[in-house]
């Protein structure tokens, strides 16, 4: 998922020197505890119209991240939700792990957050429910052995 991010881009433009071509690379200088990612779900058309992008996204349970530092692996541990078919439009809904299981969890335990109605679900379905809706992401960082 952030391999896309972090690669380098090609940047085109015209410097003193006369050369047109150039790159740029992101990269974490240091690694936070918790992973907060923002999917970019809205784009303005050509005619500065705001429309939802609906492309799924492969909403990845455990994350490999590396900085210049070190390495760390990050776990999903709640999604925030735009359920809607326009970006001027909606209801929002979290998905969260049940905050009473520690960090390895073995039942897959989640809870979906909708208003005042709270259901039980699972990881497995958020990540396979959520690829259209979800807009931000919550990773936390796993302890190092």
């Amino acid at each position: 998922m952030l391999d896309n991010y972090l690669m380098e881009t090609e940047l085109e433009y015209r410097c003193e020197c006369g050369a047109t071509k150039s790159g740029q690379r992101s990269s974490f200088a240091t690694l936070p505890r918790v992973l907060v990612l923002h999917l970019k779900r809205f784009r303005y058309t050509p005619t500065f119209q705001l429309e939802k992008i609906h492309d799924p996204v492969d909403l990845q349970r455990e994350l490999v991240v590396s900085s210049g530092q070190d390495g760390a692996c990050y776990s999903l541990i709640s999604t925030i939700n735009h359920i809607g078919t326009t970006a001027r439009s909606g209801h929002y809904i979290c998905d969260g792990v049940d905050p009473d299981v520690g960090p390895v969890d073995l039942t897959d335990r989640w809870f979906t957050y909708n208003d005042t109605v709270v259901t039980q679900t699972s990881g497995v379905n958020v990540c396979n429910q959520r690829q259209r809706s979800s807009y931000i992401l919550f990773y936390r960082r796993q302890p190092e052995d």
